[in-house]
C-alpha cells in the first residue's frame, strides 16, 4: 500500500487563476482532490495539504509530504494565460529520466483520453517549489485552461472534475500495474429504466426514474444550442442563448 500526497493548488486568500467567468481556480482543484481522494482509497493511505478553502504555503505543503515519507505527490492545478485561444492538458516534472516521468506519462495519457483536450504534453519545470523540494517522485498536473472559455465549462462541471479525478486515478494504477474495479454509479446500483430524448433527429441518453426522466443538463443545452456555465461558489447551473 502506498502513501499519496494530494496537493490542491492555492486556496484561502490566493484564488489562483480566474476563468472568464469567474470560476477560481482553487474551487476547481479541491474540488477534483477531494474526488481524487475517494477514488485512491483501493491504492493506500491517501493525505491533503489542505481539505477546505484555506492558504497553505508551498513550504507547507511540501513539509508534509516529505514528514509523512510519502511515496507520491500529486499537485492539482489549473493553467492560465491571457490567450483565450489556448488549450489542452499537460503534466509537469521536476526532471526528465526518473520514476516521476514514468508516472506524469501514465497520468497524461489517461486524462487526454478521458477528457479529449489537446496533448500538451509531459514538460519539465524545475523552478516550481513543490516539484524542486519534494524527496518523493512528484508531479503536477495541469488539467485545463481555466482562461479559456470552452474548458472553464469544463472545469466548471461536477461530472467533468469526477473524470478527470479518475483519470488521475488510473494514471497511477497503470504507473503501479494495478487494477482498479470499474466505477459503480449510483444508477447503476438501482433499478432504473434508460430512455432517450430525441430532438431534431439527435439522441441523447437518459433514464427514468419514479416517474420522471433525467438528462445530463450540459449534453441537453449543448443539444439546443444553449450555453452551459457553472458556478461552484453559488453552486448554480446559468443556462444563455
Amino acid at each position: 500500500m502506498k502513501r499519496i500526497v494530494l496537493d490542491p493548488g492555492h486556496g484561502g486568500s490566493d484564488p489562483g487563476a480566474l476563468g472568464p467567468t469567474g470560476l477560481r481556480e482553487k474551487d476547481v482543484t479541491l474540488a477534483v482532490a477531494k474526488y481524487l481522494q475517494q477514488e485512491l482509497q483501493p491504492l493506500g493511505s491517501i493525505y491533503m495539504t489542505r481539505d477546505k478553502d484555506e492558504y497553505k504555503s508551498l513550504r507547507e505543503r511540501v513539509d508534509l509530504a516529505n514528514n509523512l515519507k510519502a511515496d507520491y505527490f500529486i499537485s492539482i492545478h489549473c493553467n492560465a494565460t491571457t490567450n483565450r485561444a489556448a488549450k489542452g492538458t499537460e503534466t509537469l516534472i521536476y526532471a526528465f529520466g526518473k520514476e516521476a516521468e514514468k508516472l506524469a506519462r501514465k497520468v497524461q495519457t489517461r486524462l487526454v483520453k478521458v477528457l479529449g483536450t489537446q496533448d500538451r504534453g509531459v514538460k519539465v519545470r524545475p523552478g516550481l517549489y513543490v516539484l524542486a523540494h519534494t524527496a518523493m517522485p512528484a508531479i503536477l498536473v495541469e488539467t485545463a485552461f481555466i482562461s479559456n472559455p470552452e474548458e472553464e465549462r469544463l472545469l466548471a462541471d461536477p461530472a467533468q472534475q469526477q473524470s478527470i479525478a479518475r483519470a488521475i486515478v488510473e494514471g497511477i494504477a497503470d504507473h503501479l500495474g494495478m487494477h482498479l474495479r470499474p466505477v459503480q454509479t449510483k444508477e447503476a446500483d438501482e433499478e432504473v429504466e434508460r430512455a432517450k430524448v430525441i430532438y431534431e433527429g439527435k439522441a441523447l441518453e437518459a433514464f427514468i426514474k419514479d416517474g420522471k426522466t433525467y438528462v445530463e443538463v450540459k449534453k441537453l443545452c449543448e443539444m439546443l444550442g444553449l450555453k452551459v456555465m457553472w458556478n461552484s461558489s453559488t453552486k448554480t447551473v446559468e443556462v444563455k442563448r
